[in-house]
């Protein structure tokens, strides 16, 4: 910025410069005129007017301006003043004297001229550097006078605040807008200012900018002297502080909140020196001590704690200070009476340049932790040990395997040397030893329940019975004394209680007295109700097989009678349906007989007779017929094979196109069908009785239509068969698919009533299913389903 100034000065100098040559001219002339009209009468004043002719062009112009206006009036003189006249040639002593002397003296003159200017030029400069340095300085800065005028503010002091020179003329403006109710105090301070002869630090000041933001700035001030016109100058200059200032603010707050954390926090907080002495302690280290911080601070571990605790902190605290580097480590302190662990993180202390000068820690409580991680690993290995008991449990059959496992295993977690498991039978008073040894008694030994129990244990029992030294009974069974006699003096017995009933009990002895704590006792009563569960599960078992074997011996012989009876019955059945059918169809020849040949000897009651015995005998046979198939069912093995569905429904269509054409029966088949797996020919027959069925059983006077169609269910294939007959009503749809099961009389539709029956139970042999959707006068959906065959099968 300077710079530019500077330039745009020099261009205007040289501008005023080429400006000034004609001065020179203009003067020296118009000296030349005035002394040709002076000289008759002042023969000497040629003289003076040429060398005022230099001291104008010199002052107003440069040094050169001058030096020309020199030669200019030289000539002049010479040629008009100087003899000879008219010459430029100077011919006397006298004229060359006087004409050195002109321009010695007018050299002078345009040197002094010159030399005045150049200090004129400098303090210019100077003046434009020192606005521009306050202009530009990237500090606020104001010149002000001590009548209160603001001389001048810089472009910073304008954008920090807001506030322009014509905001701001005078002092009283600026300390209005910026400092409103203390405008007074602070117009008082500056005042103080112009007195001063030294630069002075004012301090800090809350400034309002013209936005309404507030602003804190530390103030400088210094004397700049007097203006010409005699008032005193101030400069005072302001750094922006409030960052500094909010800063200082967060970092004394911050300082404050981890002060506060570091004194609530429930972890210990200490800071010690090279030698182990504590620098700094929170209050939960003071408190671990039971000391005061003033009887800590300065001391070391060897003057606070026990000399073992102190020597084994030291060693670690002197081994990071050594090696530079942090650990976290678990240390033991004596605190309220007892020794309480603790988990430390320990670093090295450093000083500014990174030299190690202290040790600084965090310490916390772990000792409840600890604790607990104890009693987990102990309750693990009780878990542990009692799963164990429990798979060998549920490995054993018998009641005594489950007893010895459960023996086997409690070694690792009951302190004891003596163990039994007995069975209690109150009935005959005796107990059953299922495993263990008690006195010489082993399993499966039995001994009478007063030589193990007191008196006062009754079914109903359910507490333990624990004994630290059973020198201490009053009422001691005759086993439990030998326990004592053989130096086992603990005694722990729990019930096994199932359903309510005690059934039997788990004796531990101990070859010490008080061998059995809670945890112990605990633990074997986990173990006695696995064993009671377990005990009775076994026996329970045990009957259950017991009673499985009768049962599958009284099904067998029932089996048997069954098969047996079946066999009658299907064999019964058929020769009943196949015997039958002779003298029925005797019956039948004889009656059309006497129908054709002797027609004309019987009379019209006779001939009536004769045809109602062969409809009765026609009935008879197809009932026959349909039995037999019925029973065919029962009786032969079927063998599914994939089946061609449209197969089926043409040899069905051929076996019924006498009674479509009958019935003017429309039957439509919507291909493609799906193929099945099936038995061919029952399923024909299957299909043959649901078309059958569909054809007959519509209302008179409707033509029958039938549809039929396949749809694939999954793994499944469904044939669906349609009709607009008469319908079924939901009560009888199930009933309809029974033997000899009839909704309608013989004579509105004729047939046997096995026809569905043989449906049913010809699908089912083929290990498929079929049912019946069907709403009374709208008609019938008949499905049949079916297993579908793999797409690479080979129809028939």
């Amino acid at each position: 910025m300077f710079m530019q100034a500077l330039k745009q000065n020099m261009l205007v100098e040289e501008r005023s410069w080429l400006l000034s040559y004609p001065i020179a001219v203009v003067t020296s002339l118009a000296a030349l005129l005035v002394s040709l009209v002076l000289s008759p009468l002042l023969p000497q004043s040629s003289l003076v007017l040429f060398l005022t002719a230099v001291v104008v062009s010199s002052w107003y112009g440069s040094r050169n301006v001058g030096m020309l206006a020199t030669l200019l009036c030289s000539l002049a003189s010479a040629y008009f003043f100087l003899a000879p006249i008219y010459s430029l040639a100077v011919a006397t002593v006298n004229g060359i004297l006087e004409l050195s002397l002109f321009v010695a003296v007018s050299l002078l003159i345009s040197g002094l001229s010159a030399a005045r200017q150049s200090t004129e030029s400098r303090l210019r400069q100077s003046e434009e550097r020192f606005r521009s340095a306050i202009s530009d300085a990237p500090i606020p800065i104001m010149l002000h006078a001590e009548d209160g005028q603001v001389v001048q503010i810089n472009r910073t002091w304008t954008e920090l605040t807001g506030y322009t020179p014509v905001d701001i003329p005078t002092i009283s403006e600026w300390t209005q807008k910026a400092y409103g109710e203390s405008q007074e105090l602070v117009r008082a301070d500056i005042d103080r200012l112009y007195s001063l002869n030294t630069r002075v630090a004012e301090g800090e000041y809350t400034v309002t900018t013209c936005s309404g933001e507030t602003r804190i700035w530390d103030f400088y001030s210094a004397p700049l002297g007097n203006l010409p016109d005699g008032r005193r100058l101030v400069i005072s200059t302001a750094i922006d502080i409030t960052e500094r200032k909010q800063a200082e603010i967060e970092l004394h707050e911050s300082h404050n909140l981890l002060q506060a954390v570091i004194e609530e926090t429930t972890d210990a907080v200490f800071v010690k020196d090279l030698q182990g002495r504590y620098k700094f302690i929170n209050a939960t280290t003071a408190r671990i001590f039971g000391r005061a911080k003033e009887e800590i601070i300065g001391f070391d571990d060897t003057e606070l704690l026990p000399f073992n605790l102190a020597t084994a902190l030291r060693d670690v605290d002197q081994r990071i200070i050594t090696t530079g580097r942090g650990e976290v480590v678990e240390e033991k302190v004596r605190s309220d009476g007892s020794i309480h662990i603790y988990l430390s993180t320990k670093d090295p202390y450093r000083d500014a340049v990174g030299n190690v000068i202290g040790l600084i820690g965090v310490a916390r409580d772990i000792t409840e932790r600890k604790q607990t991680e104890e009693a987990l690993s102990r309750s693990l290995q009780r878990l542990e040990a009692l799963q164990q008991i429990d798979r060998a449990i549920l490995r054993a059959e018998s009641t005594e395997e489950i007893a010895h496992a459960a023996l086997l295993r409690m070694h690792r977690v009951l302190p004891y040397v003596e163990a039994v498991v007995a069975l209690f039978y109150f009935e005959t008073g005796n107990a059953q030893i299922l495993a263990g040894t008690i006195d010489g008694v082993s399993k499966g030994e039995s001994v009478e329940l007063e030589q193990l129990i007191p008196t006062f244990v009754s079914r109903e029992s359910r507490g333990i019975r624990y004994v630290e030294n059973i020198a201490t009974l009053e009422e001691r069974p005759l086993l439990i004394e030998r326990q004592l006699v053989e130096g086992k003096p603990s005694f722990l017995a729990v019930p096994l209680v199932v359903e309510g009933d005690l059934i039997g009990e788990l004796s531990l002895f101990a070859n010490q007295t008080a061998a059995f704590h809670l945890e112990h006792q605990q633990i074997a009563i986990e173990v006695a109700n696995q064993l009671a569960v377990a005990i009775q599960q076994a026996r329970q078992r045990e009957q259950l097989q017991s009673y499985a074997a009768e049962l599958e011996e009284r099904v067998a012989e029932r089996t048997a009678a069954l098969n047996e009876s079946n066999a009658d019955m299907q064999a019964f059945t058929y020769s009943v349906s196949h015997d039958l059918r002779e003298p029925v169809r005797v019956l039948q020849g004889f009656a059309q007989i006497l129908l054709e040949d002797y027609a004309g000897e019987l009379d019209p009651i006779a001939q009536d007779f004769i045809k109602r015995i062969l409809t009765n005998a026609q009935r008879m046979e197809r009932l026959l017929r349909d039995l037999l198939a019925y029973s065919r069912l029962n009786r032969n093995e079927l063998s599914p094979k994939p089946i061609s569905l449209s197969n089926v429904m043409a040899e069905v269509l051929t076996q019924l196109e006498a009674q479509i054409q009958e019935q003017q029966a429309i039957v439509t088949v919507e291909e493609p069908l799906l193929p099945v797996v099936g038995h061919y020919t029952t399923f024909v027959q299957v299909v043959t009785n649901l078309v059958s069925n569909a054809i007959k059983f519509v209302a008179p006077g409707v033509q029958p239509s039938v549809r039929v169609w396949t749809q694939k269910r999954n793994e499944w294939v469904r044939l669906w068969v349609e009709d607009n007959g008469i319908g079924v009503e939901p009560k009888y749809q199930e009933r309809i698919f029974k033997v000899f099961e009839r909704l309608h009389a013989e004579e509105v539709y004729p047939g046997t009533g096995i026809g569905l029956a043989i449906a049913r139970r010809g699908i089912e042999r083929m290990g498929g299913q079929v049912g019946i959707e069907s709403t009374a006068s709208v008609g019938s959906r008949f499905w049949i389903e079916l297993p579908a065959p793999s797409e690479d099968s080979i129809l028939y």
